[in-house]
């Protein structure tokens, strides 16, 4: 695991101005809670861990990768802050749940392209629309992992801070190991209706009505996220028009119950308003419109 510095003691003053996720319940938690990264990621408890400067960690590193898709734990309205750090603000966003809990978002994208090139501010860091003291729902796309501030250079981690009663931090591995894991983040309610796109997916099982597969990447329109969300999904098959690409590049039509174990596949979804049940993807609740089988 790669060594990451502390956050710094200063960001406390903001209270005064305003292996893959668990699903076992813990008391005091939120029943129902999104996991605050969206994909595949990685953390273990390091809250209070020592850092430079004398400091204890105040919250989680969520491991994961640029650009990854963070979303709103629970409901409750945002506060975006870039905090002076250098040369690197640190971008951040202040998430204050309706439970009463306050819950951080540290070191927030600021690249513009793939790699750590600096140029983007903290104007990457946000979900595209998101405005201070906007309301968000549960699993809403909030922001986008990265490494600001005192994380420039070292591996892209989401710093998860929570605040019961917007007081001082208690260790967030209880509520992490509580929320519940995503396939895709929930947009904006003014965008409406959503498509996936399941690129590069691996079959795992089918029957004449589902197909199970392996994911990789996911692909959401209207959101534009091209991000890596590795699970297994049960989807709705029966409805499914289904084709394979032929050793000549042609596609010829064919049945799921023909697509072959660890053989890969395209699968896209009809237009569907995006709801909680939908984005935990339990089995069959995500239809296919559209199936590609590529061998």
């Amino acid at each position: 695991m790669v060594s990451h510095r502390t956050t710094a003691r200063g960001l406390l003053l903001l209270l005064v101005v305003g292996v893959f996720t668990g699903t076992a319940q813990a008391a005091g938690v939120p029943e129902i809670t999104s996991f605050p990264v969206t994909g595949n990621v990685t953390y273990i408890d390091d809250f209070g861990d020592p850092r430079p400067g004398g400091v204890s960690h105040q919250g989680n590193d969520v491991m994961s990768v640029r650009h990854q898709p963070a979303v709103a734990f629970e409901a409750g309205w945002v506060e975006k802050w870039s905090h002076p750090h250098g040369a690197v603000p640190s971008c951040m966003l202040v998430l204050h749940g309706k439970s009463g809990r306050v819950y951080w978002y540290i070191h927030l994208n600021n690249d513009l392209g793939p790699g750590n090139d600096n140029d983007g501010g903290c104007r990457k860091a946000y979900a595209p629309g998101l405005a201070y003291h906007d309301h968000v729902r549960r699993g809403q796309l909030v922001g986008f992992v990265g490494d600001s501030g005192d994380a420039n250079g070292i591996q892209p981690h989401l710093h998860f801070e929570v605040h019961p009663a917007g007081g001082r931090a208690i260790d967030p591995y209880k509520y992490l190991r509580a929320a519940k894991p995503l396939l895709f983040p929930r947009p904006r309610v003014a965008l409406g209706a959503m498509t996936l796109t399941l690129k590069g997916a691996t079959v795992v099982a089918t029957t004449a009505t589902t197909i199970t597969v392996r994911t990789k990447r996911i692909l959401t329109d209207p959101l534009g996220l091209n991000y890596v969300n590795k699970r297994r999904v049960i989807l709705d098959a029966s409805a499914a028009t289904v084709k394979r690409k032929t050793s000549a590049g042609s596609l010829a039509p064919t049945t799921v119950t023909q697509a072959e174990v660890g053989e890969r596949a395209r699968i896209t979804t009809p237009s569907f308003a995006p709801t909680w049940a939908l984005q935990r993807a339990g089995a069959g609740e995500l239809a296919v419109s559209q199936l590609l089988l590529l061998g």
